[in-house]
């Protein structure tokens, strides 16, 4: 059974991802997880996700070209990492379909 934290907390930031306009990104909850993801000619790019450490405190991590996860130094709240994602990696969230 999901944790209700958890389900809430990828449901919330699913919203926030729509609300930015980066409508072609999709949220997925695995485990302690919540990962961003986009889906690119029937297939899953990873992009970055949020392992949860204790309670509201998450580690980042990032997806390398192969879309297998990278740690990362960084730790925070989803919407603290999700902020930092968006301004100083935003290259991360980018729709790679559009020409």
């Amino acid at each position: 059974m999901p944790d209700q934290l958890l389900d809430s907390l990828n449901h919330a930031l699913s919203i926030k991802l729509k609300d930015a306009g980066l409508t072609h990104l999709k949220t997925a909850l695995r485990g302690k997880n919540i990962s961003i993801y986009s889906e690119f000619e029937g297939s899953r790019e990873n992009r970055c996700r949020f392992s949860q450490i204790s309670g509201l405190n998450f580690a980042l991590g990032m997806a390398d070209h192969n879309g297998k996860w990278e740690y990362t130094p960084f730790e925070g709240t989803i919407d603290e990492l999700l902020e930092m994602v968006m301004t100083q990696f935003n290259w991360v969230l980018s729709d790679y379909s559009i020409d």
